[in-house]
């Protein structure tokens, strides 16, 4: 029996390396070195980079049934060439038609990664966004555990969570996460589909000492020595930050496939996020300016009514 499954794993490692190993595949170690001397994980790339560097064999040609759940026509249009990162305001880790290969194939980069420096300096520089609530009166150990619920998510996957938490103040913390959202949107014009929680937890705030009547008139405040009536109502603080997602950093990150379809998928939506927004805004402002004209229009009228009232 065990050489059969034995044997079975192995027939089906063999299929699958066949169904995910393109035809011209390139060594992930080799792709790295190319990609470090031109200058490009470093996020210095320019367009008169060696030809030699690109990959020969598309996500197109092998490898689509691995990715069949993704909106790979959007992923992969050459339109988007130069927003790889969907809205993100760093330049991309790779090329579009690199990452493309680079995030197609389970081993892509299981052995050779990018150094950990890298990814702290590009995430020193995306955009932060910080929310705070104070004084809830609730214990800040119980707030932590709805906290951990948000923490480490994207802002539709935290929302989601709280959406089904059964715990108190769930619905304290999505509202702080959509008032940072919110704030995002302000600001830089950012979707929540392209923010992620980098920070959420509660601290202490300040306790109000109470008195704890007990049988037998044990009742006592904090101070005295005889500690059996010591009571405190708990208040907390919730912080939190949210970040920019850096699409290319968490797919050159992910260590298996479902991983990067993960990513993939989530960049999708993020960039439809983006552009229905931006056809929003291009509607609200050319409502402004019509409005605005419109204005313009009727105080000309009034004033010409009355130059011909006072003539």
């Amino acid at each position: 029996m065990a050489s059969a499954l034995a044997s079975r794993m192995s027939r089906l490692a063999i299929s699958s390396k066949k169904l995910l190993t393109p035809a011209q595949y390139r060594p992930v170690v080799s792709l790295i070195k190319t990609l470090d001397d031109n200058n490009i994980i470093l996020g210095r790339y320019s367009p008169a980079a060696p030809s030699s560097m690109v990959p020969t064999t598309s996500i197109c040609d092998v490898g689509i049934r691995s990715l069949s759940s993704v909106a790979t026509h959007r992923v992969i249009s050459g339109a988007v060439s130069g927003d790889f990162g969907a809205t993100a305001s760093l330049p991309p880790l790779i090329t579009q038609k690199q990452a493309e290969n680079f995030a197609a194939f389970t081993y892509a980069n299981r052995h050779q990664k990018v150094k950990p420096f890298i990814f702290k300096r590009r995430r020193n520089q995306l955009k932060t966004y910080i929310g705070n609530e104070k004084d809830i009166r609730h214990s800040p150990w119980r707030m932590n555990l709805v906290c951990q619920f948000a923490a480490g998510q994207t802002v539709p996957e935290a929302l989601k969570q709280l959406m089904f938490c059964q715990k108190k103040h769930a619905p304290t913390v999505a509202k702080v996460i959509r008032r940072t959202a919110n704030l995002a949107d302000i600001r830089h014009g950012l979707q929540p589909s392209v923010l992620e929680v980098a920070e959420c937890f509660a601290t202490h705030g300040k306790h109000l000492k109470r008195l704890k009547i007990m049988g037998r008139g044990r009742s006592t405040m904090l101070n005295p020595p005889r500690r059996s009536g010591k009571k405190l109502r708990r208040f907390s603080h919730i912080r939190l930050v949210l970040r920019e997602i850096d699409f290319p950093a968490k797919l050159v990150e992910s260590q298996t496939i479902n991983q990067k379809r993960k990513w993939l998928n989530r960049l999708a939506i993020a960039r439809d996020d983006y552009e229905k927004s931006q056809v929003e805004k291009k509607e609200l402002a050319e409502l402004e300016a019509k409005a605005a004209e419109l204005e313009a229009a009727r105080r000309k009228r009034l004033e010409d009514e009355e130059a011909q009232k006072k003539e």
